[in-house]
């Protein structure tokens, strides 16, 4: 294969590279992550409750801090 017949081919790949739609990229891509709404929202409400429960424990002196 001689110089001329490499560019030629080179030219013609990457005209094709070019012309060919983002839908079929080749190699890696970026994962389509879905996110960890549902668990985010468990954990709130449960630290939520948790301070509930403690602020009222204190205030009721369940642990019997105010001997």
């Amino acid at each position: 294969m001689s110089n001329s017949e490499k560019k030629d081919y080179m030219k013609e790949t990457e005209e094709q590279a070019k012309q060919r739609p983002p839908e079929e990229k080749e190699g890696l891509q970026e994962p389509k992550t879905t996110g960890y709404k549902p668990l985010q929202l468990g954990i709130i409400i449960f630290v939520i409750l948790v301070l509930i429960i403690v602020g009222f424990g204190i205030g009721t002196d369940w642990f019997g801090l105010f001997d």
